[in-house]
């Protein structure tokens, strides 16, 4: 190769002749340089160092309180631990929750020698010189350095055990060159104030080990459930395993990794046995029994590895599966309490807690709570029972793969639950999950986001009420579509052709809810979406795949964020902010939080729509819709919702074995001041027999038929407010007007409906005298294979027909609820 021709070279030539005259100006001038690279370090350093001794020096009498405290926990004098507890009160003052921030004596110098174990792990991985420096252990800093360079990212740290307590205690937030000085000055003042055993105690009782646990008592007791002086080598590995990161290392939130850590800290503690305190005490041949004792500890614990369908490595343990238990005396909500327990360890610190009684006033109502769990209990009870059957019946065809995959599937099936005050947004009963007891569990109303299926067509029709495309009353054509090759399925056979909109929601048509949804645009419906649900527009793009399937419930929604948007609807089109904590004070009533209720919020969708949409998703559970409701002659009716069912697609080489069923039900129930949200399901998807109206609806029906009998309910379904409206007599046969007319026949009248002013129903035009034919719609007809008769309910509550409708097969949704506790009913 002419390297002369070649125009990279003829760069790099160039660039290395320009270096080689100024590196030579730089030699002529080095004294000169030298001289201003100095005084420009020792300005820098004094910057610095004087910066961050006055942050220290504004910190110094809180660290030394705070220290002081730790201390006198830590002292061979402290006797007695009586911290206060904090009371959790429901809506009108029972007591539901009652918990303490710790209720154990802490480590202790005294007793330091019992916890040889854990102090051995500790010192192993986090700090082997702790006796012999003073502080700062720069061997260690050094040899991290080189490490990290070695290996190109940061794979270990030099902190001492002593820095690490200046920083819990300081706790200065960001990580910047100020703070890291500010805590040099604050580790060299504790290794000048206190004794090593102090320190070392004092450390294990504050370092934060994960899922709000602080201490490696109260870590010990949450995953182990035992006390840190009884754990074993094992147990002890994995909990200092935890402390380089808490969010990350942690076995509840990833396990994997958890034992992938825990292994590294024992060959740690193998390699160090001068580091134990007692060293007489260290089992023999450690080293060579750790793969020995490691698969005895996943034994003991249940620890199971499986795949998922792409293959990654999949974990499940009893590793803090208990772990909540321990925080309540007394716990009569438990989702929601530990919801609770969680922003008051966030909100208020440590020596607010132990040092001061706190009462937490809430918005649950204890009783609505337990009206809520029954009907959930016995809704997915039901489920089970069918899913047994189900598994009797593929055992007596021969069908052992089956029958084996729904004996899996039956003990995960779980549910959730939430009922809200739209107007303050007050949550007033929250269940996160079957099987109601103390333990820790995923709350799935809150934290689990799944497909909601036709729920979702409700703020589709509001929107499109909202721009005036359509009313109750106008006619739309349920037809074959196909918009830019997309082209859904209706749940039913064929199509059927002209109907009303009100028709089309009550028989939740999904070609009329994509032909509207294209109407309203994708992008105002998640801009709206996004509003509805405080969230970031870029993150509503993110999460809601732009396409028409959107009107068909593809998006993924908690229970909890489908309850907001029928509380928006519910609210007049105000934003609605769900609300638990009303105030906190302390046992003598001073107040330290309070909130206010969902008043003067931002409107978001125009009242008259809304008021539009409740009407004709009261629609929904007449004779006319997919879940029925007799009611009593004369009776007001003051019930409005929808059902949504999500179709499991049928996949044969699925882990399933192309079992049918659905993997989602829902139902979003509104009556006076109350929406309430069901979902029933399988944390990964599973299928199961059931549906909107034959699962989810009955567990709403269920509670809401306990709340009316036994607590009351309001009058007005739809709250008064100021808006372009009339309010007019409707028959939902066609859609036409009532007329006072002895030849006008209605089978099912509608009365003070909402509509704009302007865009009246019509009158009736061309009427036969005889009574109209009966609706294609009220009864559905060439259902498919799958499909079975529409939920009916009676005024008692009974069921008079099987199960519902209403399905969409829907592409799966990535599932990844990682916090998920299986096989909760099997301890």
């Amino acid at each position: 190769m002419n390297y002369k021709n070649n125009s990279f070279y003829l760069i790099l030539e160039v660039l290395y002749g320009h270096l080689i005259d100024i590196l030579r100006l730089l030699w002529k001038k080095k004294n000169q340089v030298l001289t201003i690279g100095f005084l420009v370090g020792v300005f820098l350093s004094f910057f610095f160092l004087a910066g961050a001794y006055v942050v220290w020096s504004g910190e110094e009498t809180r660290v030394h309180k705070s220290l002081e405290k730790y201390r006198s926990e830590v002292s061979n004098f402290y006797d007695s631990f009586q911290p206060k507890s904090v009371k959790i009160l429901d809506r009108s003052g029972k007591v539901m929750g009652e918990f303490y921030r710790r209720n154990f004596r802490p480590i202790r110098t005294d007793n330091l020698r019992k916890h040889n174990v854990i102090v051995w792990a500790v010192l192993s991985s986090e700090d082997r010189e702790f006796f012999s420096h003073s502080g700062i252990n720069y061997t260690a800093i050094l040899r991290a350095v080189v490490t990290n360079l070695v290996q190109f990212r940061l794979s270990q740290g030099g902190s001492t055990i002593s820095q690490q307590l200046a920083k819990l205690t300081l706790n200065l937030g960001k990580r910047n060159l100020f703070n890291k000085l500010t805590e040099l000055y604050c580790t060299f003042y504790i290794e000048s104030q206190y004794s090593k055993e102090e320190i070392l105690a004092m450390y294990l009782n504050q370092i934060f080990l994960g899922e709000g646990n602080t201490g490696v008592e109260e870590a010990a007791r949450y995953y182990f459930r035992k006390p840190a002086s009884e754990l074993s080598p094992e147990e002890a590995a994995l909990l200092v395993g935890i402390i380089p990161a808490p969010s990350v290392y942690n076995p509840v939130r990833n396990l994997g990794i958890a034992l992938s850590r825990q292994k590294r800290v024992l060959y740690d503690m193998a390699r160090n046995p001068e580091l134990h305190p007692s060293q007489k005490d260290i089992p023999v041949k450690f080293s060579d029994s750790i793969e020995v004792n490691l698969k005895r500890f996943r034994t003991i614990y249940k620890v199971k590895e499986s795949k998922d369908e792409d293959g990654n490595p999949k974990y499940s343990s009893e590793i803090g599966k208990y772990g909540a238990d321990k925080d309540f005396r007394v716990n009569l909500a438990p989702d929601f309490n530990a919801e609770i327990r969680r922003f008051i360890l966030e909100k208020f610190s440590n020596e607010d807690l132990e040092e001061r009684g706190l009462l937490v006033y809430t918005t649950l109502d204890l009783e609505k709570q337990r009206f809520a769990e029954e009907a959930l209990r016995i809704g997915v009870d039901s489920v089970r029972a069918d899913l047994s059957k189900q598994e009797l019946e593929y055992q007596s065809k021969g069908k052992a793969d089956l029958a084996e995959v729904t004996r899996g599937i039956l003990p995960q099936l779980s549910g959730s639950m939430i009922s809200l005050d739209p107007e303050t947004g007050d949550v007033e009963a929250l269940v996160g999950g079957y099987k109601i007891s103390n333990v820790f569990r995923f709350n799935r109303a809150e934290e689990a986001k799944r497909q909601p299926g036709s729920t979702i067509k409700a703020l589709v029709y509001a929107l499109a009420f909202e721009k005036r495309i359509v009313n109750p009353s106008s006619k739309i054509k349920d037809e074959k579509l196909d918009i830019s090759g997309y082209s859904p399925k209706n749940w039913y056979k064929g199509y059927k052709g002209e109907i009303t909109v009100r028709q089309a929601l009550a028989q939740s048509v999904n070609t009329v809810s994509v032909k509207l949804l294209h109407e309203v645009g994708i992008s105002y419906f998640i801009q709206k979406l996004s509003a509805i649900l405080s969230i970031p527009e870029e993150e509503a793009e993110q999460r809601f795949q732009r396409n028409l399937s959107l009107a068909l419930g593809s998006g993924e929604l908690s229970p909890m964020e489908l309850s907001t948007i029928y509380a928006t609807l519910m609210n007049g089109g105000r934003r609605v902010t769900p609300r638990k904590i009303i105030k906190i004070t302390d046992m003598d009533g001073n107040e330290f939080y309070n909130t206010i209720p969902n008043e003067a919020a931002e409107q978001i969708l125009d009242p008259v729509a809304c008021a539009m949409a409740i009407n004709t998703l009261q629609s929904v559970l007449t004779e006319e819709g997919t879940m029925t409701l007799k009611r009593k002659e004369g009776e007001p009716f003051l019930y409005a919702g929808k059902t949504g069912t999500v179709q499991s697609p049928k996949l044969k080489s699925s882990k399933w074995k192309g079992m049918k069923g659905v993997r989602d039900v829902w139902f979003a129930g509104l009556t006076p001041r109350n929406v309430t949200v069901v979902w029933v399901g399988h944390d990964e998807g599973a299928p199961f027999p059931g549906s909107g109206s034959g699962v989810s609806g009955g567990i709403w029906y269920r509670y809401i038929q306990n709340v009316k009998t036994k607590l009351g309910m309001g009058n007005q379904l739809i709250p008064s407010f100021v808006g372009d409206f009339v309010k007019v007599d409707v028959c939902a046969d066609d859609g036409t007007l009532i007329e006072n007319n002895p030849e006008y026949i209605c089978k099912v009248p509608l009365y003070a409906q909402y509509y704009y002013i302007g865009d009246l129903p019509p009158k009736r035009i061309g009427f036969n005298k005889s009574e109209p034919q009966p609706n294609s719609i009220s009864q559905p007809n060439n259902l498919e294979e799958d499909d079975f008769e529409i939920s009916t309910y009676n005024a008692d509550g009974s069921k008079t027909q099987p199960a519902a409708v209403d399905s969409v097969e829907l592409e799966p949704p990535l599932i990844d609820n990682r916090r998920v506790r299986y096989n909760e009913e099997n301890p």
